[in-house]
């Protein structure tokens, strides 16, 4: 069935077939081709996550590398050669089928309640109509709906739809967000949360959530900030960013955020790292779970069922990279806890005017 929407998204308009599950493209946001190798991911196998090792598992990259570039018209750092569409389904079934409950279980109280006690300070409607795209299990639509506010939820994972529709007792929308059929212009907020980089088209994506808001209207979304402080610690360090994960297919900087946002005609309202809830590492704890043999994966704990176990490492070798991950997780916390753009996610705030 044809899309019934018409893609304007320059990354899509001439990919080149690299592998079976790969394919080649331009920068999304300007349409250069002249970009930058700024990381590598590890083959399919060597994956640090044991979900993202699952879920390579079952692509058919035939030995090519994913690599990561930078665009050097307009900084967005994007996969190259990227996964196809098909590539993406499957990537995500075979997660969602072995890992859906601790996916959709956690404990994110706090955090919503950030995003949504934020959203009240912008959002001038006293019982604003909120659209969350990519709502999982329905965490942040569960807390709005106890405030009194009008709900709409997306969400592309059937389980995750199924789930957060029982939890509200509502319907939620399976599929893309633009088939349901929502008029322009008639929302107050639009929120997507960890969505932008995963979708393979994301100019497109905020333009088309930003079109649902009413004047006065606010939309909200996060994305990976290739310039946070961690990233620049690892390429002083000469390490890999851990941001570089293969389900994030596009990458941002602040500067073309904000660019971004004004191309959507739309009111920056705020540009901030802050979250809330972050622990600090603990070495302490992880060894107490390690001696209990509840260590974590990056330990070498066994991973689950179904997930391919990482290569054997020598003890001095894992010890290290536990070390640098706690430097990471310590600088990664204390900036999350900082009011500026130097944690390793940004979210932005950005209201459509008001018409004269």
């Amino acid at each position: 069935m044809s899309s019934p929407f018409q893609p304007r998204s320059h990354s899509i308009l001439d990919p080149h077939p690299v592998a079976p599950d790969l394919e080649r493209v331009v920068c999304d946001v300007c349409g250069q081709a002249n970009a930058r190798r700024v990381g590598t991911l590890p083959p399919p196998e060597r994956l640090p996550w044991p979900m993202h090792r699952l879920g390579a598992s079952v692509l058919a990259l035939d030995g090519h590398a994913i690599h990561l570039v930078e665009c050097q018209g307009c900084g967005l750092v994007y996969m190259n050669p990227r996964l196809t569409e098909r590539a993406v389904e499957r990537f995500y079934d075979a997660v969602y089928a072995a890992s859906a409950a601790e996916m959709f279980e956690s404990d994110q109280a706090g955090q919503v309640r950030y995003y949504l006690d934020t959203l009240s300070r912008f959002v001038r409607a006293p019982q604003p109509h909120l659209l969350d795209i990519g709502c999982g299990a329905g965490q942040l639509l569960i807390q709005a709906q106890a405030r009194g506010w009008r709900i709409d939820g997306a969400e592309l994972s059937a389980y995750a739809a199924q789930h957060a529709s029982r939890a509200l007792g509502a319907p939620i929308h399976h599929g893309d967000f633009r088939t349901m059929g929502l008029p322009p212009g008639s929302l107050d907020a639009v929120t997507l949360i960890h969505v932008i980089e995963h979708v393979r088209a994301p100019v497109d994506f905020l333009r088309d959530a930003a079109a649902l808001l009413k004047p006065g209207g606010v939309l909200m979304f996060d994305a990976p900030n290739v310039d946070s402080a961690e990233a620049r610690l690892a390429r002083w360090l000469g390490q890999p960013w851990r941001g570089f994960i293969i389900e994030h297919l596009t990458y941002f900087r602040p500067a073309l955020l904000r660019r971004l946002v004004s191309d959507l005609g739309l009111e920056l309202l705020a540009i901030d790292g802050y979250l809330p809830d972050v622990p600090p590492p603990n070495p302490l704890r992880d060894l107490r779970a390690m001696r209990g043999g509840a260590g974590p994966a990056r330990f070498g704990a066994a991973p689950g069922p179904g997930v391919p176990p990482l290569p054997p490492v020598s003890l001095p070798r894992r010890v290290l990279r536990q070390a640098a991950n706690y430097l990471f997780d310590a600088v990664a916390a204390l900036t999350a806890r900082r009011h500026d753009t130097s944690a390793n996610a940004v979210f932005v705030w950005a209201r459509r005017p008001e018409q004269a």
